[in-house]
């Protein structure tokens, strides 16, 4: 948002401060002013000019030459524009001119005709950003003037940035309300008088509102015989700094009041409305309308329009219709000055793709009491512009009338609250400055909120930190609280950032997703939706439902990853999930998700495939890590997962989640040629679990351990951990087992596989002996060849 100095002089009277002390104190009372810009900066050494002869150049049929008055001399200029013309009053940059663009103009020929300077544009001034040809001044400019001075560049351009919850900070008014709170000083309010003709707004014009809800307020007004022109100087400058584009004076007028009062404006041309009526409705389904910047779009039942007695004419808030808006022949006007309701504006602006000062003014939360005076307003500007008469009364809707939110303030509490003794005098001159209505009674004081607050001030706490935002955040001392030994720790963070330490020493990279997921990306897992938490107001259609897995969005991180020649993906995210309940709210769950794919290092000079074990082995140092022991049972019924590799995962008897390779028929959905594995466990419910768990110390082991590897042969369908759990249960003195091969191929019959392990070893009183060992494995041999094992030869 910009603002100039000089216009918010206008409101309140800051000639006493410079703009970056303006600026400053709006900073330090949460107004956040971005930059502080000399709005003539880089501009030397231009002039006005007057063209008094205008000839062919003799080398180029694209250029002019042109003898331009400047005051004390005439110059030669050469120019290639084609709004030129003899009489014409332009910008001039003499020779040794400074542009803000980043030029020097310097005494030049072109095609061999000798230029002594250069004829501007509002772009080559610093302007705007782009012109189709040369600014063409009034003619009754003075000659050789400089251009700063007739364009009233010295002038400041504040850009500063507010919160959502701030929309009346987005005008010269409200920045003036801040600084009435902060300097206490008046505020003078422009002019609205303007002169009624001899007929009645309400026999011109006829309105239906058919949903209240959606636009609670609109005043309509009438205006009949203006000459629709383009806007005076000063008005196309100020809209210039501002960012603004100037088209007419009609439209221009009412973009200046909503920069000046906040409140949105729009002027239809009346004889092209339809029944002379205007109707506030829904869309029907399937209308469309042809906006103003020219493009066709087609509405939804859900999308507010104003239309006459045939189509629609504007979408409510956002942006107003091409066949209905004024231009230079317009003669008949009507004015519209309306208030929408936030999330009626966002939704369609959201879904349109659209977004204008107005929508950005609507969504925030406009304020509804200044339609009238925004109004009148525009009228007094239209009528001092474009001449006209202003029809008696007005067409208006405004069934129930603000009413103000009481709330009642305590002085006392925001002592105890804020820790600063700001005094009650001091707090009540804030808020009065601020707009609110303060009433002490006997007891306590009654605040009432100005309609410019109703979306953001809303209980006594609100009121408190506007006392504190004005008093000065600088003038608060800061101290240190009291602490209470009673307050119970939530150590949970803690614990999930270890996780994630964890897990980024073992090679993986965190990633961060939204909570929300779509249709599309569930249904390549064969995932329904309809169970889901659906958002009222998604961010897009991708971005539908509150997701209650992980995993998808992991994959699709690794799918992008593929697709940009990245093959080795190595993934983690912990966040909480979303589960519908019989409850407004949701419950929430910690995950923690997991994506594997690529090669990972086998050695110094060599990699390998990542397999479901690499995958395995990650879940296992996450339980390893919480003190907690895991077992793996096959997992058959998810059908995003191949039925041979894939595995549940049970603490203590409960399932926790799953671990697994994608199924080939996913993969194809995402047309991907290499394997990925995923693993999604109950972060919160390990955690939980690990709070139970006791640390137990042990002496470090005194004796050498025995090591020893085994192999064996079973069918291709047995899982690993029917091996391993029978060798835990068979072997005495076991220290440790570790799986280090799986093989299928050469030497091994057909359905059948090759299991290895590695076995350790070790007593606590003594060294084993070969012959101890060695009666352990034929122990252990023996309980496999039970369950169909057979040592591998």
């Amino acid at each position: 948002m910009k603002i100039t100095y000089r216009w918010l002089n206008e409101f309140i009277d800051v000639s006493d401060l410079s703009a970056q002390e303006v600026a400053d104190i709006l900073t330090d009372v949460g107004i956040e002013v971005d930059s502080v810009r000399y709005a003539g900066e880089n501009l030397e050494k231009v002039v006005t000019g007057k063209i008094i002869e205008i000839s062919k150049h003799p080398n180029a049929d694209r250029l002019k030459i042109c003898q331009v008055d400047v005051g004390e001399t005439v110059l030669q200029i050469v120019t290639g524009a084609d709004n030129v013309f003899e009489g014409a009053v332009v910008p001039v940059a003499l020779h040794g001119a400074k542009l803000p663009i980043g030029v020097r103009i310097k005494k030049s020929k072109l095609r061999g005709a000798v230029s002594n300077g250069m004829l501007c544009s509002e772009e080559e001034l610093g302007l705007t950003e782009s012109a189709s040809g040369i600014m063409i001044l009034p003619d009754d400019t003075p000659i050789g003037r400089d251009i700063k001075e007739v364009l009233n560049l010295d002038d400041w351009i504040i850009e500063y940035e507010i919160t959502t919850n701030r929309p009346d900070a987005l005008s010269v008014l409200g920045i003036a309300r801040e600084l009435r709170a902060v300097l206490g000083r008046q505020i003078t309010l422009p002019e609205t008088s303007y002169k009624e003709g001899d007929f009645e707004a309400q026999e011109e014009v006829s309105l239906k509102v058919l949903d209240g809800a959606a636009c609670p307020r609109y005043e309509g007004f009438v205006v009949k015989g203006i000459e629709n022109r383009e806007s005076p100087l000063w008005l196309k400058v100020r809209l210039y700094l501002v960012g603004l584009r100037p088209i007419n004076a009609v439209v221009d007028v009412t973009n200046y009041v909503m920069y000046e009062l906040g409140q949105p404006l729009h002027a239809f041309d009346l004889r092209k409305l339809a029944g002379r009526e205007v109707v506030v409705r829904r869309a029907r389904k399937g209308e469309k309308i042809r906006t103003l910047d020219g493009v066709e779009r087609e509405l939804s039942e859900e999308d507010l329009v104003i239309a006459d007695s045939e189509r629609p004419v504007a979408i409510a808030g956002i942006i107003g219709g091409e066949e209905s808006g004024t231009d230079f022949s317009t003669e008949e006007l009507f004015l519209e000055s309306a208030h929408f309701e936030p999330m009626t504006v966002r939704r369609t602006s959201k879904r349109l793709g659209i977004s204008t000062d107005a929508s950005y003014r609507f969504e925030r939360g406009a304020d509804i009491e200044s339609c009238e005076f925004a109004g009148k307003r525009a009228l007094h500007l239209i009528q001092k512009l474009t001449g006209g008469e202003v029809a008696k009364g007005k067409v208006s809707f405004y069934p129930k009338p603000y009413t103000p939110k009481v709330i009642v303030f305590n002085p006392e509490r925001a002592t105890k609250l804020l820790g600063v003794n700001i005094p009650s005098r001091k707090a009540y001159d804030i808020l009065t400055g601020l707009g609110f209505t303060v009433k002490k009674e006997r007891e306590y004081v009654v605040v009432k909120v100005p309609s410019w607050r109703k979306y953001d001030v809303g209980r006594e706490i609100d009121l408190i930190e506007e006392v504190v935002r004005i008093f000065g955040m600088k003038n608060v001392v800061s101290s240190y609280p009291l602490m209470h030994s009673e307050v119970k720790k939530n150590f949970e963070p803690f614990r999930v950032e270890r996780v994630k330490e964890l897990l980024s020493d073992l090679g993986l990279t965190e990633a961060i997703n939204y909570s929300f997921i779509g249709e599309s990306l569930y249904s390549k897992f064969n995932l329904q939706t309809g169970s889901l938490v659906k958002i009222k107001n998604p961010l897009s259609e991708e971005w539908v439902y509150m997701r209650n897995f992980i995993f998808p969005s992991l994959v699709q991180n690794a799918v992008n990853n593929i697709n940009r020649n990245e093959k080795d993906v190595f993934l983690f995210e912990a966040a909480k999930v979303f589960e519908p309940t019989e409850g407004e709210l949701p419950k929430e769950i910690l995950k923690l998700g997991i994506v594997m794919t690529g090669e990972v290092p086998e050695g110094l000079f060599s990699k390998r495939e990542v397999d479901f074990y690499d995958l395995k082995g990650v879940i296992e140092e996450v339980l390893s890590f919480l003190r907690l022991k895991g077992e793996f049972e096959r997992e058959e019924e998810k059908d995003y997962l191949h039925p041979g590799q894939s595995a549940r995962v049970k603490v203590k008897g409960e399932t926790v989640g799953f671990l697994g390779k994608l199924h080939p028929d996913v993969l194809e959905r995402f047309d991907v040629k290499q394997d990925i594995y995923v693993a999604e466990v109950e972060l919160g419910k390990l955690l939980e679990m690990a709070k139970e768990e006791r640390i137990e110390f042990k002496q470090i082991p005194k004796f050498p351990p025995v090591m020893r590897d085994i192999a064996v042969i079973v069918d291709e369908d047995v899982p690993v951990a029917q091996i391993e759990g029978v060798i835990e249960r068979a072997a005495k003195y076991l220290y440790k087992v570790e799986l280090f091969d799986v093989y299928k191929g050469k030497g091994v019959p057909e359905g059948k596989k090759s299991v290895a392990f590695s076995l350790t070893f070790r007593a606590p009183d003594r060294t084993l002996s070969d012959e101890e060992v060695n009666r352990v494995l034929d122990a252990i041999i023996e309980e496999l060849e039970k369950v169909g094992a057979k040592l591998r030869g």
